[in-house]
């Protein structure tokens, strides 16, 4: 109903004096039955009742419907002729999607289960694969990460392959140690860069600090910045208080400061999330931003109303020389 408004409210002619004939028509037929009609000559037929009581009467109500249709032909090519466009409202095939990588920390850490009784891995991968089904158009991959980072999936519109191969990976799933951050941006970056998309995005989920590899987060984001990549981090994990380990807040204090960091360098934003819920919100969060930003990049489009006038105009035309020769037909 909204686009069906927004179609017909946002129609434009580009010829809108062809739109004064309609009333100079409605003061033509007007002048044709005072003058020409009424005066005109005819014939009178004999017993026309027996006419009637044989099937050609027609009722009253509908007597004039050749007529209805002529002047309704008449105001489709007037209208045709008026130029007439409509905004086209895009379909989800017409919407060009992005190219999103999604980094997603396999650390062991991650198997710590402070999210409603499930671990913050499982919290995270299942939002993560919430946000892919929103996302039917946009290329997706999928990157692994603790102490070093792994392409898991490449860039793909099958979500479905995507799903299956996200369900493949878990906490321990690289031997090494450590979450090392900027390796993962990096990792992430170089399957972006290559992309044609002018929109790419990347998505990093993890619950602590960069303790490995050998790029800075900071220098991976810069470099990312440079491809035109914007970073969307998530902190997955429960802030710790300073009554409870002294450590583990001073962590959680730098793992926040260098994920914020990374997302203002690219341009994107940066996220906390204490349980599933918040995962969930703040997926749906970047899902409304990268929305928002695409859909404010769609160039306009319209679409010409005068073909389907002009067929309308035609069809209605047919209809009335046949219903003007068979069922109402008259007889002068």
């Amino acid at each position: 109903m909204n686009s069906l408004f927004t179609i017909v409210s946002g129609i434009r002619f580009d010829e809108p004096w062809w739109l004064l004939l309609l009333p100079l028509a409605v003061a033509g037929s007007a002048v044709y039955r005072l003058f020409w009609r009424k005066n005109r000559p005819g014939v009178l037929f004999p017993s026309v009742s027996k006419l009637r009581s044989s099937g050609f009467a027609a009722l009253s109500l509908f007597s004039k419907f050749p007529e209805w249709l002529h002047w309704l032909v008449l105001v489709l090519i007037v209208l045709a002729l008026s130029g007439p466009s409509a905004p086209f409202p895009p379909s989800s095939r017409d919407t060009v999607g992005i190219d999103i990588m999604i980094a997603l920390d396999v650390s062991d850490s991650m198997n710590t289960p402070d999210f409603g009784g499930k671990s913050r891995f499982a919290g995270a991968r299942t939002a993560a694969m919430r946000f892919i089904d929103n996302r039917p158009a946009d290329r997706i991959g999928l990157v692994v990460f603790s102490g070093g980072s792994f392409t898991r999936c490449p860039l793909t519109l099958d979500h479905e392959v995507l799903g299956r191969l996200a369900e493949t990976v878990s906490p321990g799933f690289f031997d090494e140690p450590g979450t090392a951050i900027g390796t993962a941006i990096l990792t992430a970056t170089n399957r972006l860069k290559a992309s044609s998309s002018k929109e790419k995005a990347l998505v990093l989920i993890t619950d602590g600090e960069n303790n490995a590899g050998e790029v800075t987060p900071e220098t991976a984001a810069r470099l990312a910045a440079n491809h035109g990549i914007r970073i969307y981090t998530v902190f997955a994990g429960k802030e710790a208080r300073a009554f409870e380990n002294t450590s583990n807040t001073a962590l959680n204090r730098k793992g926040r400061s260098e994920l914020e960091t990374v997302a203002r360098i690219s341009g994107g934003r940066m996220f906390s999330a204490g349980d599933v819920f918040g995962l969930m919100k703040s997926f749906r969060d970047i899902d409304r931003l990268e929305k928002t930003r695409l859909k404010g990049r769609m160039p306009s489009r319209t679409m010409e109303l005068y073909p389907w006038l002009l067929l309308s105009a035609l069809c209605l035309l047919l209809a009335e020389q046949a219903l003007s020769a068979t069922r109402f037909i008259r007889i002068p």
